[in-house]
């Protein structure tokens, strides 16, 4: 899975991305900090450096190594110990040796890294074993759809189902931590791969040990890509159990040697650390690593995130970076959201040909370093919760929120405590189903702010099931009209300039309910051509804002996709609408507010004792298409916090000054923090 890079939220992201990991369940959490369990210090934030090293790298300068990593910041590297290639003098027959290494490799960086406080998490890919051991053994190997075995640069694909992955693997395991006291163990290409590294296809493994396990579970005959969808179906079923089943027993080896040894892969089930990656330059989401950090751990219990920003941009230009600042932007929002920091390249720093983004990145792992103290332990203090869905609406409204400065969490019904929240935004709203839809009714009925974007779902009773009339598809020229007295409940300056916004996809037409405020407009069927008729001669009756109260609390609905809009046209009045009716209709109440440039990124959370909160800012000005150059730096951004208690002192932890602070109220601390560069945290710490 390393060095892969991902193309499209859409297609196929990895080289070896395992179908079947789909079928791994995950544990249930809340939004919370880390435990700070000392037994688990894998649990808070850590700074991992791996340097994914090749045969040729057993000749390199341990010792400066080992200054490399301390001077770069990092406190854990993920170090290769064995599988394809071992780099420890291992008695085993079918281990293939180092030839470029004299003496061991793996036990003396060991040794000093540990002496310099450094972990080492040993890493293993079993994916491939060289051709002549695989000559020896054929019932251990992946057979394509077209009965041939796959070798890629020498080495062959092994198969999950055979004897190198059910048993030798356990035999190289045992006989690396039993002589090296790894503090972790990592497991790169696992599950059943249908691709190389060149991306030629070669389907479902055909050896005869998956053919027999397969035809056991099922009765079935193993299916080709194109065969029967039953089989395939059970197929895919089949994997998971097989690697769940593969895990837990690589798990129990592994606890019995070292307990404290903690497991790391691109599963869920049987290990401790979560491995993701980012790798992609183009048509990545700005907030991608936003949700990979705050999905991982709200959706997982007891298990952490190390989500690799990987140094190339594609497989094939390994050794050429990837735009520095585009690390930095991963880096930061992984950091902030609580995940570790986790930086991958190929060859040891010392052996890097492109390093031109060496140092913005080693300047966040040298900044957590410096400030881990209030980074460890803490909680977010978001208020306004986004429920995850799919789609173009889901990621138009984190861009609206993030670039009007409103800190959120991802939220899931499954895993979430909704009274967290004082706000609820539901984008793709028409998808929520009879359960959630009471959880929503219950939220807003003891008093919160609900937020639906779509359709209204129809278990959901606190808008008063109003009758769907009519939903107006995709036509070429529709819009919303923004009246005088919508401009002003809505109470937003900016929407002085804008009577009207553009409305494109379905449009749910509600013939609304006693008590139901109706706002906004529809104009539809709009001529466009020729200039000479590009006008409307009457404007609906149709509301386009339905705002009801029920119990404590409020609910508003836009019956169309405001964020989708948003998110493909970028217009202001899309951006104005929606913050408009969180602020003023639903009277969000926000604690804390920014008043700063749109290309700015906020991220608030809160020591769970009460002792400090502090709020990130990122600068996203330096992009430029799908160049990232240095952030413009932006003078003068003003916060503004209710504060929980007495502030004690407000500082800048990118160089430890105090910021210049007035209490506008009684708990209203006005902060301006001078000069904003690439990145800064402004720490509000509490009277004791």
């Amino acid at each position: 899975m390393e060095g892969s890079h991902k193309m499209s939220r859409n297609v196929l992201p990895r080289v070896v991305l395992i179908a079947a990991l789909a079928l791994v369940g995950i544990a249930s959490s809340a939004p919370k900090a880390r435990s700070a369990d000392s037994d688990a210090w894998w649990l808070t934030p850590q700074r991992l450096l791996q340097t994914n090293l090749r045969e040729i790298d057993a000749t390199m300068d341990i010792d400066q190594y080992v200054r490399e990593v301390k001077e770069f910041g990092a406190n854990i590297v993920l170090f290769n110990v064995g599988g394809i290639v071992a780099n420890y003098p291992t008695k085993l027959k079918y281990h293939w040796r180092n030839t470029f290494m004299e003496g061991d490799l793996a036990g003396e960086a060991l040794g000093k890294l540990h002496k310099a406080d450094v972990k080492m998490i040993g890493r293993f890919d079993f994916s491939k074993i060289n051709e002549k051991f695989a000559a020896d053994h054929p019932e251990w190997l992946y057979v394509s759809e077209k009965g041939e075995h796959v070798n890629y640069n020498g080495q062959i694909h092994t198969c999950v189902m055979g004897g190198y992955q059910q048993d030798y693997l356990l035999e190289i395991l045992r006989e690396a931590l039993t002589e090296y006291p790894l503090d972790g163990v990592f497991f790169n290409m696992i599950g059943f791969p249908q691709v190389d590294y060149s991306r030629n296809f070669h389907g479902i493994c055909q050896c005869e040990n998956c053919k027999k396990s397969f035809r056991d579970f099922c009765g079935l005959d193993i299916p080709k890509h194109d065969g029967d969808a039953q089989a395939l179906r059970k197929h895919q079923e089949w994997k998971g159990i097989q690697i769940n089943r593969q895990f837990g027993r690589v798990r129990d080896l592994i606890k019995s040697i070292r307990s404290e040894t903690v497991i790391c892969t691109y599963t869920v089930d049987h290990i401790d650390v979560i491995r993701k990656e980012s790798g992609a330059p183009l048509g990545q989401e700005t907030w991608d690593d936003v949700e990979r950090a705050q999905w991982t751990l709200l959706t997982t219990e007891n298990k952490q995130l190390a989500n690799a920003s990987v140094h190339f941009y594609q497989m094939i230009f390994r050794h050429s970076a990837a735009a520095p600042y585009l690390h930095s932007r991963r880096l930061w929002q992984q950091m902030v959201n609580g995940a570790w920091l986790d930086f991958y390249c190929i060859g040891p720093l010392q052996r890097l040909e492109d390093r031109a983004g060496i140092g913005p990145i080693s300047d966040i792992y040298r900044f957590h370093e410096a400030n881990e103290k209030w980074m460890l332990h803490t909680e977010s203090a978001a208020e306004v919760g986004l429920v995850r869905r799919d789609g173009d609406d889901y990621w138009g409204w984190a861009q609206i929120l993030s670039e009007n400065h409103i800190p959120f969490d991802l939220v899931s019904f499954g895993h979430s405590d909704l009274k967290h929240y004082k706000t609820l935004i539901v984008p793709e709203s028409g998808g929520v189903n009879a359960n959630d839809a009471r959880a929503l009714d219950a939220f807003v009925k003891s008093g919160g702010k609900l937020l639906l974007s779509g359709r209204i779902p129809d278990a959901l009773t606190c808008m008063g099931q109003p009758t769907l009339k009519k939903t107006w598809p995709l036509r070429h020229s529709m819009y919303v009209r923004i009246r005088p007295e919508d401009k002003t409940k809505l109470d937003v300056a900016g929407l002085k300039d804008f009577d009207l916004v553009q409305l494109r996809g379905d449009f749910h037409e509600y013939e609304p309910v006693s008590g139901t405020d109706q706002m906004l407009r529809l104009i539809h069927d709009v001529m466009y051509g020729p200039p000479e008729k590009c006008y409307y001669k009457s404007v609906s009756d149709i509301p386009a804002l339905l705002v009801r109260r029920h119990g404590e609390g409020i609910t508003a609905c836009l019956p169309f996709r405001i964020g989708a809009m948003y998110r493909e046209w970028g217009n202001l009045g899309h951006s104005m609408l929606a913050v408009g009716t969180l602020d003023n209709l639903l009277d969000t109440g926000r604690r804390l507010k920014i008043d700063s440039c749109p290309l700015v990124e906020a991220t608030h959370r809160r020591d769970p004792k009460g002792r400090f909160e502090w709020i990130s800012l990122y600068n996203h000005s330096g992009r430029l298409e799908n160049s990232f150059h240095p952030p413009i730096p932006i003078d003068n951004v003003r916060l503004s916090l209710k504060a929980r208690r007495p502030v004690e002192k407000v500082i800048s932890l990118t160089n430890g000054s105090p910021l210049a602070r007035t209490t506008k109220s009684s708990n209203e601390v006005q902060i301006v923090l001078p000069r904003l560069g690439v990145f800064e945290i402004v720490l509000v710490e509490y009277a004791r």
